[in-house]
């Protein structure tokens, strides 16, 4: 993997004489402007980023028409879906091989894991159309942000428009099965105070039998601008879903559930002086799961189980400096009160009332010397039911060139493991601990075409695992390293490629036994824009091989998206949009069991109004 990295190089600074002028997709990157990523709790451009992080924005999303934030990582280079259904079902992922439960995912610095039940995200009911832009990072990131060995999905919303006391949007689609989306926004600014409020509801009986899903869910935002350039910003968001989990004669099952959220923040940003700002973020919230399971034949109970976590926490800071050199300094408190219960399995491990408290201090600055910026971190939890957390990082770019960045990156970080009784091993609770080392390049040398290629190696222990055998939770060492690599280009009569690849071998740190999972995964995508006539489009592809000996799966496919939308007056601010989509395009078949098979073929149609 090595030599095709050193190819790139070479070919990034052969060609860096032909490009007289930094190159238009160079400036939308970042690599040679100021457009800032929130990898850490200082902005800064993608130049002086040490992480491997994936931008995605809302002119994204609304090319891809999509329902929930699954949709859209599905495309993203590096993640994979393993139980992609119709929207709003339950689904866990991969980045980069590292399994959801490692991975942190917060809206507007409110985390929305399930910490007592797999660290679950639920990323298939988050509806994408509050999301202003996804931040994904790959990789260890707790020295900024604690419990996240694999990585961030760092979700910011849309801020309330200002050029106007009142605008929005209105869309309506229909699909096969009764699959219908129905949302609206509204969004302005009136003197300081602006707002933005949108909702919706999608319902489907299943773009597979036993796959319904029923979604609402509304959100707020409000901000007040305060003397002195201060800010002032409060949110809040519901979600609750019905949904069918599982129907199946040939396993003689069937589920079904239910999931409520409710978060709420309330956050200060206010200069104390120049490049010195206060930032101080209060948040709560409740969330809660219905799981029931029984079988077909016997109609026979299987599980009844509720899981409801109530949270209330606050992050209060201090950001010095300017993207060059910075300072972050602060400190977070988080409480979960925790309750599950099953009336159908009364053990210990599914009955339990747990309150986790967490307190942290961390510490993360960027200094800058001509070319080179260092980046280094640290952060430190410590919890009541587990032992202390210690999480370090460094970080370096180098800018070769104004157009090509090199990277390094090396981290020690954690997750909290199961916050129920399954997870006590040998009469305790532990961490589950990563020591990672990342380093490559991202270029726009090549005229026309941008670049990015990540080695990384991962070693993970103290991973809870369930052994079949004995049918408990043990802890293992993993090793996981591979490669990761994106491109995109400048567009060309209105069309540009992207695309990614990704390999990871993963073993068993004590055996060397390759261990099950996504092993290659691939994307592809053309996307078409012309204002003039008002049409934009996306096809994208998707690929993915997994190691799975024992359930052999289905993954020969490519499967194939288009979506297609057209303005009907190109040249008015305020006009209908009409969209068509085909997902599946071929029918192809990818899934690891049929208990969980992937959508056929469907097709969707809608309007939106702008106004």
């Amino acid at each position: 993997m090595f030599f095709p990295l050193v190819a790139l190089l070479l070919a990034f600074m052969a060609s860096a004489v032909l490009a007289e002028e930094t190159d238009e997709l160079a400036l939308s990157l970042g690599l040679a402007g100021d457009d800032p990523v929130t990898v850490s709790r200082f902005p800064r451009p993608v130049s002086k980023i040490a992480e491997n992080v994936t931008v995605i924005t809302a002119r994204d999303i609304a090319r891809l028409n999509a329902h929930t934030l699954a949709e859209v990582l599905q495309t993203v280079p590096g993640i994979h879906m393993d139980q992609f259904q119709t929207p709003g079902s339950s689904l866990f992922f991969t980045v980069l091989g590292m399994s959801s439960r490692h991975i942190l995912v917060q809206i507007d610095g409110v985390p929305v894991n399930f910490i007592s039940n797999d660290n679950l995200s639920e990323v298939g009911t988050i509806p994408v159309q509050m999301i202003e832009r996804v931040e994904i990072i790959k990789g260890a990131a707790s020295a900024a942000w604690g419990s996240a060995l694999g990585g961030v999905i760092n979700i910011s919303t849309k801020a309330p428009a200002t050029e106007k006391r009142a605008g929005g949007m209105a869309s309506a689609s229909i699909a096969q099965h009764s699959t219908s989306d129905r949302r609206a926004e509204l969004s302005g600014t009136a003197d300081r105070f602006g707002y933005y409020m949108t909702g919706g509801r999608f319902r489907s009986d299943g773009l597979r039998a036993g796959n319904g899903t029923e979604l609402n869910h509304g959100f707020g935002k409000f901000s007040f601008e305060l003397p002195n350039d201060g800010r002032l910003t409060a949110g809040i968001e519901v979600r609750d879903i019905e949904r069918e989990v599982e129907n199946s004669a040939k396993y003689d099952l069937n589920g079904s559930g239910r999931l409520d959220y409710l978060n709420g923040y309330l956050a200060l940003r206010y200069p104390l002086a120049e490049r010195l700002y206060l930032e101080v973020n209060g948040r709560g919230g409740r969330r809660e799961i219905t799981l029931q399971r029984r079988n077909l034949s016997e109609a026979r109970p299987l599980q009844d189980n509720t899981i409801r976590e109530t949270f209330q926490g606050f992050t209060a800071g201090l950001n010095w400096g300017d993207a060059d050199t910075n300072l972050s300094a602060g400190v977070e408190y988080e409480n979960n009160d925790i309750l599950q219960r099953d009336k159908v399995v009364a053990l210990p491990a599914g009955n339990f009332d747990l309150a986790l408290d967490r307190w942290s201090g961390y510490l993360n600055g960027t200094y800058t010397l001509g070319r080179l910026s260092l980046l280094p971190g640290l952060r430190f939890d410590h919890t009541n039911l587990l032992e202390d957390a210690r999480s370090y990082t460094m970080g370096a770019t180098y800018n070769l060139t104004d157009s090509t960045v090199l990277r390094a990156y090396a981290a020690r970080g954690y997750s909290m493991p199961l916050i129920n009784n399954l997870e006590i091993v040998d009469g305790k609770r532990q961490l589950q601990n990563v020591w990672t080392v990342q380093t490559g390049l991202e270029s726009s040398a090549i005229p026309y075409l941008w670049l990015k290629g990540t080695l990384f190696y991962n070693k993970v222990w103290n991973v809870e695992d369930f052994d079949r055998s004995i049918r408990a939770i043990v802890r293992r060492e993993q090793i996981r390293e591979g490669v990761d690599l994106e491109l995109r280009t400048s567009p060309l009569y209105g069309l540009a490629l992207t695309g990614g690849l990704s390999y990871v071998d993963a073993r068993d740190g004590q055996t060397d036994a390759e261990l099950s999972g996504p092993r290659t995964v691939a994307k592809l995508g053309l996307n078409y824009d012309n204002g003039a006539i008002g049409l934009r489009g996306a096809l994208t592809g998707n690929y993915v091989h997994w190691h799975q000996p024992e359930f052999p799966p289905k993954d020969g496919a490519v499967i194939w998206d288009l979506h297609l939308t057209q303005r009907l007056f190109a040249d008015r601010h305020t006009s209908a949009e009409l969209f068509f989509s085909v997902r599946n395009i071929f029918n192809g078949s990818q899934y690891q069991i049929d208990l969980y098979a992937n959508n056929p073929r469907w097709f969707e149609a809608g309007a939106r109004y702008r106004f």
